[in-house]
């Protein structure tokens, strides 16, 4: 093999092995309002894998539906009200993936977990479904620097089977965009949960056999 077929092999795998790595995470550097960075959940189905035969109910806690995160940008605080929109992204994400996704207000996290006990008064409802998952924001940090605006977010969901297992998957989001007149804090906070979202549901996609027993 001549050297410069050598190259461009070389380069080849390269790509494949970056293109292959870290699904579970997903970075985006661009602007938030260029065509690349509008974000949708991925339809497996269109690669042959229909969603995964369960029965789901989203318990959505009421700290993780008030959930705000406060940034500072050039003087000014920011409000970010990620658990709405979290919960948003969950309910399309969740829809393509699982075959049923029903969603339910909860009063906390604590509750929600006290609805899995065999002998809690809810827990019979629990039972109609193939599996109660639970949100929970573990991380999200903002960062201001001279040229550009960066976010991390990293989200959990606990899948909690009728039969006491539990499958825990995370996803993380990371952004960093540059100060323009078209990007803003606001959008570069959505674009980053978005990302830990189908982050989320590419952690689903990869432990789906143990989705069903």
């Amino acid at each position: 093999m001549n050297p410069i077929k050598i190259i461009v092999v070389l380069f080849l795998l390269f790509t494949f092995g970056c293109a292959s790595t870290g699904s579970e995470q997903r970075i985006s550097h661009k602007s938030p309002d260029s065509p690349e960075s509008i974000l949708a959940p991925v339809d497996y189905s269109q690669f042959g894998r229909p969603p995964i035969p369960v029965k789901i109910l989203l318990l959505i806690p009421s700290e993780f539906e008030r959930f705000v995160h406060v940034s500072n940008y050039e003087g000014s605080r920011i409000h970010h009200s990620l658990g709405r929109d979290a919960e948003l992204e969950m309910r399309d994400a969740f829809g393509i993936e699982f075959a049923k996704v029903e969603v339910r207000p909860v009063q906390s996290e604590e509750r929600a977990m006290q609805m899995l006990w065999p002998e809690d008064p809810e827990n019979a409802q629990m039972r109609a479904y193939d599996y109660v998952a639970i949100p929970k924001f573990l991380r999200v940090d903002s960062l201001e620097s001279n040229e550009k605006y960066g976010f991390e977010i990293d989200l959990l969901v606990e899948f909690n089977a009728k039969n006491g297992s539990s499958i825990t998957i995370k996803g993380h989001g990371e952004t960093l965009i540059g100060k323009d007149a078209q990007s803003t804090p606001e959008k570069g906070a959505v674009l980053t949960l978005q990302y830990a979202v189908s982050a989320l549901l590419d952690g689903i996609e990869k432990r789906r056999n143990l989705f069903v027993r």
